[in-house]
């Protein structure tokens, strides 16, 4: 942790709405007494309507990037987003190699909330190979479970998915009912808590960006893993509660 505060590097793509990405993910570690770090994976042509296209940045300046920033910060916790393409997932591992005993909070998303596919199935096994053993924390909601394991038991995608990650995974939404969003941590497939709040009506843009990066501030402060989500749910809850109109699609999250 650094004398003044605690560090937390994201790296994810950039979203021009700035209510997803990288935007979000550094409004959201200022906003919880964090200094953010950031690099970018790749740049998306998306609005709060939907979601266009995605085109990565340049493999060698990332890397560039990276060592530049990691030879100078001392890093407490790291989020992770979109990546892109194979060799930023590549690179990325480079630099989860560097952090052996970093926090790392993964947050693997497959679609964009607004539509549109932001990894494609040779990203997303290479996340799995390279990322997901690196991870602290993983994050996916009910429906990349199914997308990660190819299973659609709940017991199956467990064995799966932790037959590739051995540490935390966080299930949201399991189940997707329609009043309520439920959460699920498992730790070596066995439940450790359930968190169950209303459902809030709307439709609302980077809310898992949100909660990854809140995670990621509070293991950063030290605080344990329950504890960390837990604060980190009732912020995101918050911020959804003081979402705003944007332009013509879905809320942005505000805190409030």
């Amino acid at each position: 942790m650094s004398k003044n505060m605690p560090v937390v590097l994201t790296i994810g793509g950039h979203d021009p709405s700035g209510g997803a990405g990288i935007t979000s993910d550094v409004n959201t570690i200022y906003s919880l007494k964090c200094h953010p770090l950031s690099l970018i994976s790749c740049i998306t042509n998306q609005n709060t309507k939907e979601y266009k296209s995605l085109k990565t940045v340049d493999p060698i300046f990332f890397a560039e990037q990276a060592d530049s920033v990691l030879s100078d910060v001392n890093i407490d916790a790291v989020k992770i987003g979109v990546l892109g393409d194979l060799k930023i997932v590549e690179e990325t591992r480079k630099i989860l190699d560097k952090l052996q005993s970093t926090k790392i909070v993964i947050d693997p998303v497959l679609k964009a909330s607004s539509g549109g596919i932001l990894s494609s199935k040779e990203v997303m096994e290479a996340i799995k190979t390279l990322i997901f053993p690196k991870a602290y924390l993983a994050t996916p909601n009910f429906d990349e479970v199914k997308e990660l394991s190819g299973e659609n038991e709940l017991s199956n995608q467990l064995n799966e998915i932790f037959s590739f990650t051995s540490k935390y995974l966080l299930i949201k939404d399991i189940g997707k009912s329609k009043n309520n969003i439920t959460n699920k941590l498992f730790l070596n497939k066995q439940l450790m808590r359930t968190w169950s709040n209303p459902r809030i009506e709307g439709y609302f843009h980077g809310t898992g960006c949100y909660l990854a990066s809140s995670i990621a501030c509070f293991l950063a402060r030290n605080k344990n893993m329950e504890l960390a989500i837990d604060l980190a749910l009732k912020e995101t809850n918050n911020a959804i509660k003081g979402s705003f109109v944007l332009g013509k699609g879905q809320k942005i999250l505000r805190k409030l």
